[in-house]
């Protein structure tokens, strides 16, 4: 399958990522720092629904305003938002998975919901994320038209963790062609006692 043209002139990225992304600067520090972030970000203070869309580009500007201002790097912000980002995704698209799957299950059906979720709205734009079991753990290659491997690696170890798989995500590689990001992770047994 190859992935969907992006349906916007501008990159719309969904609310709750946004959403999620306050919180996890204002848990992280408060409130006045956020206005800092927004504001070294160039970006007016909104409040982000979580059932709209939103420019790309402020998650970006928003990210590594995080990142120059904490001193930390920003893949590795935007690699800790990730996780922190996983169980809201989780909670938000609940109706699409099941009480008795476990994370293969649910990665192995991520091609599925996300195709479920791009029928529903012409906004709704989710990565291709397909899963394969292998003999040492699990494949996931995420593929985008948004460049953002590291969050979608966070995304994953969050996620694992929801799940209490005690699996560790590893990058194995990261491509970027055609306007595409397509990254290979393993999700590997993990060897500490």
């Amino acid at each position: 399958m190859t992935y969907p043209e992006p349906r916007n002139c501008t990159p719309q990225m969904h609310g709750l990522i946004f959403q999620t992304c306050k919180t996890y600067v204002i848990e992280r520090t408060d409130e006045a720092s956020w206005a800092k972030v927004l504001e070294h970000a160039g970006i007016e203070p909104r409040l982000y629904l979580p059932v709209s869309h939103y420019p790309e580009d402020e998650l970006v500007a928003i990210l590594e305003s995080v990142a120059a201002l904490s001193g930390h790097d920003r893949m590795a912000v935007e690699r800790d938002f990730g996780r922190t980002l996983a169980p809201e995704l989780l909670q938000t698209f609940r109706a699409h998975w099941r009480d008795d799957w476990e994370l293969v299950h649910l990665l192995e059906n991520l091609e599925g919901i996300a195709e479920e979720l791009r029928t529903k709205t012409a906004e709704n734009d989710p990565p291709l994320v397909t899963c394969t079991r292998t003999d040492t753990g699990l494949q996931v290659t995420y593929r985008s038209h948004r460049d953002h491997p590291a969050l979608a690696h966070g995304v994953l170890e969050g996620v694992a963790a929801v799940f209490d798989d005690d699996r560790r995500v590893r990058r194995l590689e990261t491509t970027r062609d055609a306007g595409e990001t397509r990254c290979v992770f393993v999700l590997e047994e993990s060897t500490e006692s």
